[in-house]
């Protein structure tokens, strides 16, 4: 918990997530008065299950969501979308930090994209295209920690009539 408010405390945008069921509690409380000075926007789920009628916190903007049922979500999207968009969040730090495998997978990515580029120069069949750009998509996704599957190259190809 103690490491969840820190790094709630140096957060870019705060999700601050309530049950609706529930209401603001007291923990809740407790918890918002530590991030309420960060850019915040308040989550309110598990309306499915019914919302009370407690008083809501000041918030930048409230969303309210079902996770389990997946509604809201797109809402949130939108919302995080525009608090970046309007300039609120100010990144505290945009410094990464990537390790040797990391940095090595993005120059295997780069360079397959590199390759990518020759080839369409070449002009080269569009099968030829797919090799390169499989290595960098399996590089990225190795950063990721996401396995590419067929299904992402099918779309990336949708519009052409290729062999794999």
């Amino acid at each position: 918990m103690e490491r969840s408010r820190l790094a709630a405390q140096s957060a870019d945008l705060v999700l601050f997530t309530i049950s609706a069921e529930a209401g603001f509690t007291d923990s809740d409380r407790a918890i918002y008065e530590q991030v309420r000075d960060r850019p915040l926007i308040l989550v309110l789920n598990k309306i499915d299950l019914g919302e009370t009628s407690a008083e809501l916190p000041e918030a930048l903007q409230t969303v309210r969501t079902a996770a389990a049922l997946n509604q809201g979500i797109d809402a949130l999207e939108t919302a995080i979308l525009k608090t970046v968009q309007a300039g609120e969040i100010q990144a505290a730090n945009l410094d990464l930090a990537i390790n040797q495998r990391q940095a090595a997978a993005l120059t295997r990515a780069k360079t397959a994209l590199q390759q990518v580029e020759v080839t369409i120069a070449d002009q080269l069949p569009l099968d030829f295209w797919t090799i390169d750009l499989r290595a960098a998509i399996q590089a990225l996704g190795e950063i990721l920690g996401e396995d590419v599957t067929e299904s992402v190259l099918d779309r990336i190809f949708s519009r052409f009539c290729i062999g794999k």
